[in-house]
């Protein structure tokens, strides 16, 4: 009779029927066997009557079909980490990434936002965790067909207008699957509704030689005529005829003045300045103005490229770009080792990819691209973003 290899369990019991003489053992082809052999002796009898009825019981469950363990489940179950508020002039605007697991098909979505919303005593605005009453369904978002929210690249944001200034509001997002049944909840976020600070005046823009100089002055107040309650700070845009806005600040501008270097030549542009303030961590936003459309000087250089991304090769790391906005001359590949820096072209290249072959084992690198225009002098304009990457080679 075939056995498995015996467990701990059972393991005194076989030691002591092996001891009295009762069973002999073999191993036969990774599989313990085993021969009966008569004794008198009460012990060895009572340890071979306990021995067979394990026995027989392990045989009877090997007596089953067998089959492969079922894996686990590979499904993903969606949840959203980074709730945040923006308090705009009009309301409440909420963000969040929509998460991995919620799927899209031509049958619709499968799970839905529902978003809670309960106000909040202005003593308990900065304890999100607290509970709340009064917490009630304010919208339900079908990711299929998001509307009243917008989807803005892998964010979803949705604006709540029934807010009232001087006031706090506690929202949470709650995922359903298809028959509204809740899957999981989003971390809570606190919205301090004040104030936000008021219009920028005399916005100008004017073309110069590195670029275009936008101006303006700042406002005093806040949109209810009472001093600022935080440092005021802007947020710069710019779009080409009728684009979108894009950001072209990393970090906020505190002045009240900044030259776009980033233009090119002979372009027009349209530029959006924000204020905002920062109150107790939270973002409040001001009124916007926009300026008039601005074109560029001639001779500025062009701007950098948009994009870099590198793909390592046999040899080497090949460095990628996008073709930089407006007339361009070539390009300039730079690269970065710790705080060392190193243009990498002789003279302009026309266009990528550039080859970086002096680049060593397990390496971190960072590149970036910039552009020249196409006069004689081959003026240079500003650098991309630096982008890193590994140099993974093997012997």
């Amino acid at each position: 009779m075939g056995l498995p290899r015996p467990g701990p369990l059972f393991g005194g019991i076989l030691k002591h029927v092996i001891e009295s003489g009762s069973v002999a053992f073999a191993e036969d082809e990774g599989h313990m066997t085993s021969r009966f052999v008569p004794s008198t002796s009460r012990t060895a009898q009572d340890a071979m009557a306990s021995l067979l009825l394990i026995m027989a019981a392990l045989a009877a469950s090997g007596c089953a079909n067998k089959v492969f363990p079922r894996p686990m489940s590979e499904t993903v179950r969606p949840e959203i980490s980074d709730l945040s508020a923006l308090i705009l002039p009009g309301g409440v605007e909420l963000s969040w990434t929509a998460p991995e697991g919620v799927k899209v098909t031509e049958k619709g979505s499968s799970h839905r936002f529902l978003i809670l919303k309960a106000p909040v005593k202005w003593e308990s605005r900065n304890c999100p965790d607290c509970p709340v009453e009064n917490q009630s369904e304010v919208q339900q978002i079908d990711p299929a067909a998001p509307q009243p929210a917008r989807k803005v690249g892998d964010k979803l944001l949705w604006e709540d207008t029934a807010v009232s200034r001087n006031q706090a509001y506690r929202y949470q997002i709650v995922i359903q699957d298809r028959k509204d049944r809740p899957q999981s909840q989003s971390n809570p976020v606190i919205a301090k509704v004040v104030p936000g600070p008021g219009r920028p005046t005399s916005f100008e823009v004017a073309p110069q030689p590195q670029g275009i100089m936008l101006q303006w002055r700042a406002a005093k107040k806040d949109l209810q005529g009472k001093p600022l309650q935080g440092e005021l700070q802007y947020v710069i845009e710019r779009r080409t005829g009728g684009g979108e806005w894009e950001r072209i600040t990393s970090t906020p501008v505190r002045a009240n003045n900044f030259m776009d270097k980033a233009v090119a030549s002979q372009n027009s542009y349209d530029y959006r300045i924000t204020p905002f303030i920062q109150f107790e961590g939270a973002l409040i936003m001001g009124e916007s103005v926009v300026s008039a459309r601005t074109k560029a000087p001639s001779a500025v250089p062009p701007p950098p490229p948009r994009t870099v991304w590198m793909i390592p090769s046999q040899g080497g790391i090949e460095v990628h770009w996008t073709e930089s906005e407006g007339v361009v001359g070539g390009y300039h590949v730079y690269r970065k080792e710790g705080k060392e820096i190193t243009r990498l072209t002789a003279g302009p290249v026309d266009r990528g990819p550039f080859i970086d072959r002096a680049v060593k084992k397990n390496a971190v690198y960072s590149y970036a691209v910039s552009a020249v225009n196409p006069q004689a002098q081959e003026q240079e304009g500003l650098l991309s973003r630096w982008v890193e990457i590994r140099s993974l080679q093997f012997d």
